[in-house]
């Protein structure tokens, strides 16, 4: 598995030029906020992915495929979305 320090480095530039910060709980689970460049709007908050789930480059890309596809949907315009682990 990669280490927590690859992970992170990874999906924080994968959502430039949005403002990702990425977050390791006690429990081994990330904790995913993005937010507009420029400002403090959370746009998208998702916790509960498993760190396990993400062990290859592979893994990372459909999930930032997945977020990047939520970031992109009508219902986030004027409101932050709050998910768990992304289905």
């Amino acid at each position: 598995m990669m280490s927590i320090l690859e992970q992170r480095q990874i999906m924080e530039s994968a959502f430039l030029p949005l403002n990702c910060r990425c977050t390791i709980e006690a429990d081994d689970t990330m904790t995913l906020e993005i937010r507009a460049p420029g400002d403090d709007q959370v746009l998208l908050c998702v916790s509960g992915i498993q760190r396990s789930e993400l062990s290859s480059s592979r893994s990372i890309s459909q999930l930032v495929l997945r977020l990047r596809q939520q970031l992109a949907t009508p219902e986030l315009q004027g409101a932050a979305r709050q998910v768990g682990s992304p289905a």
